[in-house]
C-alpha cells in the first residue's frame, strides 16, 4: 500500500514541478506589456463596483421602429421572434445589430445594440462607433421623394 502512494505523490509532484517551469517560460518569453496582472492590489479595504450608467447608444434605447428608422434608416435584414426582434445594418466596417422587445401596447421598442465584425477574425469595433457610422451613412443618403 505503501509503494502506490508513493508513486501517486512522486506522480503528482513531478506535473507540479513541470507546470511551475512552464509557467516560468512563459512568463520569460512575454515582454512586459503583454502581462496582465488579473488580480488586484491587496488593500485593507474591499474595493467597492464603480457605479456605471447603463448604455444609452446615441439615445436610441427605448425608441420605437418608426425612429429607429428616421435616424438609421432602414436595416438591412430585419427578424421578429415572439417578443422581440433584431435589425441588421450592414456597414463598411461593421456589423450594427439592434434589439427589440414589445412593449405592451407600444409595440416593440429598442433594448440594446450590438457590433460584429464585417470580416472573419477581426475584432467587432465599439457598438457606439458602429451606430456613428450607420447614421452618418443615412445622413449621406439623398432624400427619397414622397408620392
Amino acid at each position: 500500500m505503501v509503494r502506490p502512494l508513493a508513486l501517486i505523490a512522486g506522480v503528482a509532484a513531478a506535473a507540479l514541478m513541470a507546470q511551475g517551469a512552464a509557467r516560468a517560460a512563459r512568463q520569460d518569453a512575454a515582454p512586459a506589456s503583454d502581462s496582465l496582472d488579473l488580480l488586484p492590489p491587496a488593500s485593507s479595504h474591499a474595493a467597492r463596483p464603480q457605479a456605471s450608467r447603463p448604455p444609452s447608444f446615441h439615445g436610441l434605447l427605448g425608441t420605437s421602429e418608426a425612429e429607429v428608422v428616421a435616424r438609421l434608416g432602414a436595416p438591412d435584414l430585419s427578424r421578429d421572434e415572439g417578443k422581440g426582434g433584431m435589425w441588421t445594418y450592414r456597414l463598411p466596417d461593421c456589423a450594427l445589430f439592434v434589439f427589440f422587445r414589445r412593449s405592451p401596447g407600444e409595440g416593440l421598442k429598442v433594448s440594446g445594440a450590438a457590433s460584429g465584425p464585417r470580416m472573419r477574425g477581426r475584432n467587432p469595433p465599439p457598438v457606439n462607433e458602429c451606430l456613428t457610422q450607420a447614421m452618418s451613412r443615412h445622413a449621406a443618403q439623398p432624400a427619397k421623394p414622397v408620392r
